[in-house]
């Protein structure tokens, strides 16, 4: 049985399937613990994200334009304006597009930011504290580690104009749960639960 709650930008999962038990001799590489909740941006955050990109853009083709008009080349300077006029809608789909590969996985190991690399996991095992906290223009979560790191998610993030998050409070504390439902939880093999351990 899975039962899913969707909220904007962000997708609930639950689940009550019983993992497979693995023969007891089997050298399997055991499954990776199934997602608990997936941040992704919002859509507006995504446009956002895409119309900063596209407006450096831009500006610089622009300026390629003033320096065709200065040096007398009208056909650098009507192409360089003409795509600066088309860099701000690419930009802009162009978020769309890659909004579903950045964000954070939750599961019971830790914290997966996206895209996957190995210094955007924070096991909850190392974790001491999941917070709020203002960076870069906007509010984030930041993960506290016990070697005094601090991480911040890519997902979820509140921020100004298009860049708000209206239920980013909700997702803190869904994050904030996770980590303190698993972060005293030892490593346990579907082996393991089949021997009763």
């Amino acid at each position: 049985m899975v039962a899913a709650r969707r909220y904007q930008g962000v997708h609930l999962v639950t689940q009550r399937v019983s993992p497979p038990v693995p023969a007891p001799d089997s050298a399997s590489v055991p499954p990776a613990p199934p997602v608990l909740a997936r941040f992704r941006p919002t859509v507006s955050q995504a446009i956002d994200r895409g119309l900063r990109v596209g407006a450096v853009g831009a500006a610089a083709l622009l300026l390629v334009a003033g320096l065709g008009a200065v040096w007398s080349l009208p056909a650098v300077t009507r192409a360089a304006t003409w795509l600066a006029g088309l860099a701000l809608p690419a930009g802009a789909a162009a978020g769309l597009l890659l909004r579903p590969y950045v964000g954070t996985n939750i599961d019971r190991l830790g914290a997966h930011g996206l895209p996957l690399a190995l210094r955007n996991f924070a096991p909850w095992k190392l974790v001491v504290d999941v917070r709020a906290q203002w960076w870069r223009g906007r509010t984030v979560v930041a993960v506290a580690l016990d070697d005094g790191t601090v991480q911040r998610l890519p997902a979820p993030y509140d921020g100004t104009l298009l860049g708000r998050d209206r239920d980013f409070v909700r997702k803190l504390m869904v994050i904030r749960r996770v980590w303190e439902t698993y972060r005293e939880a030892e490593e346990r093999t579907p082996v393991d639960v089949a021997r009763g351990r």
